[in-house]
């Protein structure tokens, strides 16, 4: 790599060596996100099942089920105001055990990435696993954290809203927010909402020149993340911990280019 540019080749090799040089500590740091991609699975099923049986889709019999799916297209199709009785509606209740399960999980992935910072940048630091991916839940970040993770997805899901391609662009420019705000706290020994708040203008400012680098590593994993789904998370044993690994080195080498220059 030269000073200008970050190939996400390099960095996909870079994380894949550190990855089979101790893949025991890797995985086990991510073993609570890797718990709770099984648990999403189990309940996505769950409610993915409810839905269905409301929509008097039995999924056990297969021909049953394409023609039912075969009428309900076509209601839709000769009356779209229709649409909105087969739509998936959650009850408040399970809306709120879905977005504090995605906090909790965001927060937790939060926590393994701060701990492999930490391990990039000082080779001889010893982790440990349950603490290092619990850590954002400590009183030296839990509040800031909920903060910038709910304005992280408000910013997400209002791009996404507006045709996608805002969406996208939304999670390359704030996507090292969090980073960010972990080495000024660091720096400062202190947190405060302001921080909080500039840790997207600075991710913005950081991301300029590597916003190629960093879709092509989330197109990767995109296409990694369908062919986990056929094997039923069983991939993510491996692929949590690469993903986690990735994108910690991604912000340490972007970093470490804009020192330089």
């Amino acid at each position: 790599m030269n000073n200008n540019r970050i190939s996400a080749l390099e960095i996909r090799r870079e994380a894949h060596r550190a990855f089979r040089k101790d893949i025991k500590g890797n995985i086990s740091l991510n073993v609570v996100p890797i718990l709770l991609r099984f648990l999403a699975v189990y309940f996505g099923t769950k409610i993915y099942t409810t839905w269905m049986a409301n929509l008097n889709v039995n999924l056990a019999d297969p021909s049953q089920a394409s023609q039912r799916l075969s009428e309900i297209s076509a209601s839709m199709a000769n009356d779209p105001s229709s649409a909105n009785q087969f739509m998936l509606t959650l009850t408040p209740e399970t809306s709120v055990v879905v977005y504090a399960f995605m906090f909790f999980f965001i927060m937790v992935c939060v926590g393994v990435s701060y701990t492999l910072i930490d391990k990039l940048r000082n080779p001889d630091y010893q982790i440990n696993a349950l603490k290092g991916s619990l850590q954002a839940f400590s009183g030296r970040y839990f509040f800031p954290l909920l903060f910038i993770t709910a304005l992280f997805g408000l910013f997400l899901e209002a791009g996404l809203m507006l045709y996608i391609i805002p969406g996208i662009w939304f999670l390359m420019i704030f996507s090292q927010a969090f980073f960010i705000f972990k080495d000024d706290v660091a720096d400062q020994n202190k947190w405060t909402l302001r921080m909080a708040f500039s840790s997207f203008s600075r991710s913005s400012v950081l991301m300029r020149g590597y916003k190629w680098a960093y879709f092509s590593l989330c197109l990767e994993f995109f296409f990694w993340e369908i062919l986990n789904a056929l094997t039923h998370e069983l991939l993510s044993i491996w692929l949590q911990p690469y993903e986690q690994l990735t994108m910690a080195i991604f912000y340490q080498r972007v970093l470490e280019n804009n020192r330089k220059k």
